[in-house]
């Protein structure tokens, strides 16, 4: 406990700050950085060993007090997640732990006396590029997470309500992720360059941003895309990975569809979203997804998968399809210009501004932390 009375705070399971990998690194830089500036929070984030040589041993970020693992989450996860809260749990009030893994040591952060909190992340036992024998051990971390956890903090309402319903848990939160508007959404010297670079001009393509795993569904947009002859070229963002599934995707490519793998220059990124004519959206499995708000975030028109957690995020700010020759029409209409499609543009970029912000979650999260630690 700090001298103001707050809870301190650590958060284990992301691979570490400053955020250079995925959706629970700018979580965790976020939401630490924030509660820090905003309430004064003493906030711990636990690296991981790859981490700790890319900080160069950096041991505080913007006011953030960092750790290291001698483990790495990719290599030796379960490891990572003891070794984290072993090093944080004798002296944080509340231990937060990036993914049901960390709910394993429930116990061992109540036995000392302090509040666990588990984020379950995406439905991870639910994702077809599992086996089924890697789908189970999800399962089993989601359940023990509910069991030994004081609190379940959901990333959505519908997460909550599959939490609450497979494994009779009632002690949940919700608090979402958040994002920015994209600063790069004007039309500029600068946009036009990174842009060309690509061979690419400004509202003359559509985008696809996604890992290229099955459930994902990119294969249904391709399919659906190449229903007919179209106007703009589809450009697919994602690591090229060895896999069956990246294959046959690749099988797809022709002049009109084009694969140009993972983009890790966030400028670049940022423009290429800002810039494109629609954002096809495929996500089926998980909650409020990071690259989905930093679509609507760049004033995207979101062509969604019709799924639960799609429409509770974007709502009526986008358009949705369940398979191929629904991704065909609305690839027409945004060609063809049919409908308000400029009104939903603009909706999702105020729901962004107005609800899916990170000073709102940070605000979601004091709190969910005061009221825990106040019992």
């Amino acid at each position: 406990m700090n001298s103001q009375n707050l809870p301190t705070i650590a958060i284990v399971g992301s691979r570490g700050i400053p955020a250079n990998y995925g959706g629970f690194e700018t979580f965790a830089e976020e939401i630490a950085v924030h509660l820090h500036r905003i309430y004064n929070y003493d906030v711990t984030v636990v690296c991981d060993q790859e981490q700790f040589i890319t900080n160069n041993k950096m041991t505080e970020y913007k006011g953030v007090q960092l750790r290291y693992s001698k483990y790495s989450k990719s290599a030796k996860a379960i490891r990572f997640y003891k070794d984290s809260i072993d090093k944080v749990v004798e002296d944080h009030d509340i231990v937060y732990s990036c993914g049901p893994a960390g709910g394993l040591f429930g116990p061992l952060v109540r036995y000392h006396g302090k509040i666990m909190m588990t984020n379950p992340d995406g439905l991870n036992s639910k994702r077809s590029k599992w086996s089924w024998p890697i789908q189970m051990a999800f399962r089993a971390f989601e359940f023990l997470a509910s069991r030994f956890s004081d609190w379940v903090v959901c990333d959505s309402k519908a997460i909550e309500e599959y939490i609450q319903k497979s494994y009779r848990c009632k002690h949940t939160k919700v608090a979402e992720y958040g994002a920015y508007r994209n600063e790069y959404m004007d039309d500029t010297g600068v946009t036009r360059a990174v842009l060309s670079g690509y061979k690419l001009k400004p509202n003359g393509y559509h985008l696809v941003v996604s890992r290229l795993e099955p459930e994902n569904n990119v294969d249904v947009i391709l399919s659906g895309y190449l229903k007919r002859d179209r106007k703009l070229p589809l450009v697919v963002v994602g690591n090229l990975n060895d896999t069956n599934f990246v294959r046959d995707l690749q099988k797809m490519a022709c002049d009109n569809v084009r694969f140009i793998g993972g983009v890790y220059n966030k400028k670049h990124l940022s423009i290429l979203r800002a810039h494109s004519a629609s954002y096809l959206h495929g996500h089926s499995v998980g909650g409020t997804n990071p690259s989905l708000l930093e679509a609507m975030g760049s004033m995207n028109l979101c062509i969604c998968h019709d799924n639960e957690f799609n429409r509770e995020v974007v709502q009526n700010c986008g358009i949705y399809f369940k398979g191929s020759s629904d991704v065909n029409k609305c690839i027409e209409s945004v060609e063809n210009k049919r409908g308000d499609l400029t009104g939903k543009r603009e909706a999702a970029l105020l729901r962004v501004e107005n609800y899916y912000n990170w000073e709102n979650m940070a605000a979601k999260y004091n709190q969910i932390f005061l009221n825990a630690f106040k019992g």
